[in-house]
């Protein structure tokens, strides 16, 4: 149980962070994975897209800190699951994957089965 806690405040955490950072500096996230902003709308769109829906993903987690911990691994999972699977498929079709979209990619897949792990085995463990 502990370390489902701590697996979910990190990424809450990083969440959170992620979301603040590119709403306070859209350019500064933008710029680091070779996205121009070239307008105040493209800056509006990122701050929304970035900043407010990785905001309030890492505030849902940290809500189901309290409330629901395997809810939170959820979260987690279909949004790390569903950035890979984006990712992935992305660069089946594009190509040109970077460095920054490998270690990605990397993190993502770790997120995904580190997730799916601890799921799993916290079914197990509630069916004995």
């Amino acid at each position: 149980m502990k370390a489902k806690q701590v697996i979910l405040s990190f990424y809450a955490a990083l969440f959170i962070l992620f979301g603040i950072v590119a709403l306070a500096s859209p350019t500064l996230i933008s710029s680091v994975i070779n996205f121009e902003l070239q307008t105040p709308i493209a800056n509006m769109e990122f701050m929304a897209t970035y900043g407010g829906l990785f905001l309030g993903l890492g505030l849902f987690m940290l809500h189901c800190i309290k409330s629901n911990i395997n809810l939170g691994l959820v979260c987690v999972l279909f949004t790390m699951g569903s950035m890979l699977l984006s990712r992935a498929s992305g660069a089946f079709i594009f190509g040109g994957v970077d460095m920054i979209q490998t270690i990605y990619i990397a993190g993502e897949l770790f997120t995904t089965l580190l997730i799916s792990f601890l799921l799993y085995n916290s079914r197990i463990a509630q069916a004995a």
